[in-house]
């Protein structure tokens, strides 16, 4: 170590003696600068030049052989070190001067990076079975996915089939492990349990469809029918007002015929009074009449009496001669007038005869009259008895004719209220049969198996043809189908069936 300080010393000292060497040569350059020759000058620092050179090789030599071999034991420490040699111990760590505390030094970095490298194999065989561990999950991870990937793939598939609509399709288990498989049997069970529904909804519809036609096919027809049912209560209830009316008039004109007829009696009775009164007048006229034949007999007995007289008076006046010719123009005149009496006798009791013949056939044809005024009296009494049993029966005919009427009137509006209530169930009818109709249609795009779209087609019932009915006509008044029919005509469709069925039903 002391050697080693005074080699030291001695390298420091020629240093020291040549910078005073080249110091020297400056000053003497600068001064041969300044008063001497350039050439002297030159030459001088030439000289110091080169001896500096010697100098310096020397220290070299001094050094290398000095320092050189200590230096070469810490670099083969070093080299160690780097290439992690850690076990190696340091060369030079036993000296006392600066390079063993370089190699005291090297030789704690030398434990420090043998500590540092125990721990870093430490670390590394940890962080291998740490990335072993890691890739083994990684390993797994990637299985779980790519199963999972699987998975996914046949549900999207699944869920891609049953998005078309296609039941049929089934999701298989290849290359499906653990709760996947459980899904995709939960999916099959699903798509099998929603196809049976559907095939049994496809069924119900196809069956409601088929109920709808027939529904909606007898409710037009029914329609049709309280329609002409309708029609005809109001025609019939038409009728029955006129009924009632003729009816209430007939009652009125035979309670005034009963009247007219209680009159007849009273008149028939006043000309039964009347007829006897006239009999026993043409009773007293006959004999009035027969009480004249006589006087006029005697009146005739008279003029035929006076005639011969008369006839004599003349007889007597001719022989009388001149005297007793004015007694015979007298009893001329007498005679024509006797005559004329006698004429007119006769004729008045020709007429008389006539008049006794009259009076008899009318005597008798007053008695026939009070007969048949008996016989009309009493079948007045029948009449008038007749009348008043119809007028009471016409009576309780138009109090019934009223209540019939007023319950037509409320069968009427029952009926209108049914065709109302026909209508809109025609067209709920309709309506239902459209909405089955969308719903099959909407059923129809899924696929749920060819055995299951077919169903066995269904049988219309077919009633018998109902014979034909007389048409009736129209009534006035506004029918039901003005007044309730809106928007059932747009909902209706053509009828299947030919035309007489569901006729009668």
């Amino acid at each position: 170590m002391s050697r080693r300080s005074s080699i030291a010393r001695k390298l420091i000292l020629a240093t020291g003696l040549t910078m005073g060497v080249l110091l020297v040569a400056a000053a003497g350059g600068v001064a041969l600068q300044a008063g001497g020759s350039y050439g002297v000058a030159l030459t001088l620092l030439a000289a110091g030049g080169v001896f500096m050179l010697v100098v310096l090789i020397a220290l070299a030599v001094t050094a290398k052989a000095v320092v050189r071999k200590p230096l070469d034991g810490l670099s083969r420490s070093v080299e160690a070190l780097s290439a992690g040699r850690y076990d190696q111990a340091v060369h030079g760590a036993d000296g006392n001067d600066e390079i063993g505390a370089v190699a005291r030094a090297l030789d704690g970095f030398r434990h420090s990076l043998a500590d540092g490298e125990r721990r870093r194999l430490e670390n590394e065989a940890a962080w291998a079975r740490a990335e072993a561990e890691h890739l083994r999950q990684i390993e797994d991870a990637e299985a779980d996915a790519a199963t999972k990937a699987q998975a996914v793939r046949t549900m999207g598939e699944g869920m891609e089939r049953l998005a078309e609509g296609d039941l049929i399709w089934r999701m298989r288990e290849d290359g499906l492990e653990g709760e996947a498989v459980q899904a995709s049997r939960d999916f099959n069970t699903a798509v099998e349990n929603l196809q049976a529904t559907l095939s049994s909804i496809l069924g119900a519809t196809r069956g409601i469809r088929a109920g709808c036609a027939e529904i909606t096919h007898a409710a037009d027809d029914l329609a049709l029918r309280t329609e002409r049912q309708a029609a005809s209560l109001e025609q019939t209830a038409a009728s029955l007002d006129q009924i009632t009316a003729t009816v209430r008039r007939s009652a009125e004109g035979a309670e005034r015929a009963r009247q007219v007829t209680i009159s007849a009696r009273a008149a028939a009775e006043r000309s039964g009074v009347v007829v006897s009164e006239a009999v026993e007048a043409m009773g007293g006229i006959e004999k009035s009449s027969r009480s004249i034949t006589q006087i006029l007999g005697v009146i005739d007995e008279i003029a035929f009496q006076t005639n011969l007289l008369a006839l004599n008076a003349g007889v007597e006046a001719a022989r009388a001669g001149d005297a007793g010719r004015g007694f015979a123009v007298v009893a001329q005149e007498v005679r024509a007038l006797a005559q004329r009496s006698a004429d007119a006798a006769k004729q008045i009791k020709g007429l008389i005869s006539e008049s006794t013949e009259q009076v008899g056939k009318g005597v008798k044809l007053v008695g026939e009259t009070g007969e048949t005024l008996r016989e009309i009296l009493v079948q007045v009494v029948e009449i008038n008895e007749l009348v008043g049993d119809i007028a009471s029966s016409s009576k309780e005919q138009a109090v019934s004719l009223a209540e019939v009427n007023q319950a037509v009137s409320q069968m009427d509006q029952v009926t209108q209220q049914n065709a109302a209530m026909v209508e809109q169930s025609t067209a709920a009818s309709h309506a239902l049969a459209n909405e089955a109709a969308e719903l099959e249609r909407l059923i129809g795009r899924f696929q749920i198996g060819a055995e299951i779209h077919e169903m066995p087609a269904r049988v219309e019932r077919r009633p018998a043809a109902a014979p034909q009915r007389p048409t009736v006509a129209a009534p006035t008044r506004e029918t039901f189908r003005q007044r309730y029919v809106q928007g059932a005509n747009a909902l209706k469709v053509a009828p299947t069936s030919r035309p007489g069925e569901w006729e009668e039903f």
